[in-house]
C-alpha cells in the first residue's frame, strides 16, 4: 500500500526548491528585495519580476527566511480596495467641496469672534477695522484684537468650521468614504536573515527544530522565536503583573556576504555566561540582538548592563536596558531596533 506522505513529499520538493531560487536571486540583488511605486499597480507598489510573488516573499518572511521591514502606508477604498482616491475636506452640512479658508479674529472688549471679512477696514491709513457686533474700532492688534488660526467657509452654504470633515472619493468606483472608514494596507521590503543565508550555503531549506529555532553555530533564537517569547512575557505582564526588561544589543555590521557568526560567537557567547539560565538572547537583525530579562526591574537591568559592558569587548558598540511596562515601551524598543538596523 502506497504511503499517503508520498504524494505530499513530491508536491513539497519543487515548491522548496522554487523559494531556494528565490532566496539566491535575491542574495544577487544585495540581500534585499524592494517594491517601487506605480499607479497602475494593484494597490500602488509592485515588486519587479523574479520577485513578483508576494505570497512566497511572505511564506519567507514567515519562516524567518527574509525580515519582512516596513516601507510604506497604502490607503485604499473600503469597497473596491482601488489606491486612486481624492481626499478632501468637506462641508459638514451640505458635504460639498468648496471650501475657502479665512482668518478668524476676536475682540476682546466685546468677546466677538468672527471672519476678517467680516471686520470691514476703515480707510483711515492705520488699517483699522470695524467690530461687527458692537461698531468699535479695533486700532492694535495684541491689546484690542487677536488673530485665532483659519477657519473653513462653505461657499455653497455658508457653514462655517474650524475642522471640515474629511472625505475620499474613490476615482475607480465613486465611492465616497470618510476617513476612519478608508482601508490601509502596509507595504513591506524584505531584506535577507543569517537563516536565509544558511539555506543557501546548505542548498537546501532548514527543516530540523534546531536549525529553526536558533542562530547557526550560536546560542541565539531566531527572530521569530524571540519574537514569540517577548509576546509571551506581554502576556504575563497582563494577565500577572509580571515585570520584565530587556537589553538591546548593537554590534558592528559585517561585510556583505558574511553573516558575523566567526566574529560575533565569542561575543554572545560571554554574554550569555552573564546571564540566569531563564535569560533568553534573540536576533532582531543581523547587527541587532535583545536579551529578555523575566521578572526583573530597571535597576537590576542596568546593573546587568554595566557588568557586560566590563567583560565585552568590540564588536559590541551599543548597549541599553529597558523596563517593559507598557506596550508602547516595546514598541519604541522594536521601533529603534528598526532605525539602527536599517540596510
Amino acid at each position: 500500500m502506497t504511503p499517503i506522505t508520498a504524494p505530499t513529499a513530491k508536491l513539497e520538493a519543487p515548491a522548496a526548491n522554487r523559494r531556494l531560487d528565490l532566496l539566491r536571486m535575491i542574495a544577487e540583488a544585495g540581500g534585499k528585495v524592494s517594491p517601487i511605486a506605480n499607479p497602475r499597480a494593484e494597490r500602488g507598489y509592485e515588486y519587479l519580476s523574479p520577485f513578483e510573488d508576494e505570497n512566497e516573499l511572505n511564506f519567507l518572511a514567515r519562516g524567518d527566511y527574509l525580515e519582512e521591514r516596513f516601507l510604506e502606508r497604502v490607503t485604499l477604498c473600503p469597497k473596491c480596495a482601488s489606491h486612486h482616491l481624492n481626499v478632501r475636506e468637506i462641508c459638514p452640512s451640505c458635504r460639498r467641496a468648496r471650501l475657502a479658508s479665512e482668518g478668524l479674529l476676536h475682540h476682546f472688549r466685546c468677546g466677538f469672534v468672527g471672519r476678517l471679512s467680516e471686520f470691514t477696514t476703515i480707510d483711515d491709513g492705520n488699517g483699522s477695522r470695524l467690530c461687527p457686533k458692537c461698531n468699535r474700532r479695533l486700532h492694535h492688534l495684541g491689546t484690542e484684537y487677536d488673530r485665532l488660526g483659519k477657519a473653513s467657509v462653505c461657499l455653497e452654504c455658508g457653514v462655517i468650521t474650524e475642522h471640515p470633515p474629511v472625505e475620499a472619493v474613490c476615482f475607480a468606483c465613486g465611492a465616497r468614504s470618510s476617513a476612519e472608514d478608508l482601508v490601509s494596507i502596509d507595504v513591506f521590503s524584505y531584506v535577507l536573515t543569517s537563516l536565509g543565508i544558511t539555506a543557501i550555503r546548505r542548498g537546501s531549506m532548514l527543516d530540523r527544530d534546531d536549525e529553526l529555532l536558533f542562530i547557526e553555530g550560536m546560542p541565539v533564537y531566531r527572530r521569530s522565536v524571540i519574537l514569540e517569547f517577548i509576546d509571551h512575557e506581554m502576556k504575563r505582564l497582563r494577565q500577572l503583573k509580571s515585570e520584565f526588561s530587556l537589553l538591546v544589543a548593537e554590534f558592528a555590521r559585517e561585510a556583505p556576504g558574511n553573516d558575523g557568526v566567526a566574529l560575533l560567537l565569542p561575543c554572545l557567547t560571554r554574554m550569555r555566561q552573564c546571564l540566569r539560565e531563564v535569560d533568553l538572547i534573540g536576533q532582531l537583525t543581523d547587527a541587532v540582538y535583545v536579551v529578555i530579562l523575566p521578572q526583573t526591574a530597571q535597576k537590576a537591568a542596568e546593573a546587568l548592563r554595566k557588568r557586560i559592558l566590563a567583560e565585552l569587548a568590540p564588536p559590541l558598540l551599543a548597549l541599553s536596558a529597558v523596563q517593559i511596562t507598557e506596550r508602547i515601551h516595546l514598541e519604541q524598543v522594536l521601533s529603534r531596533r528598526s532605525a539602527v538596523g536599517g540596510p
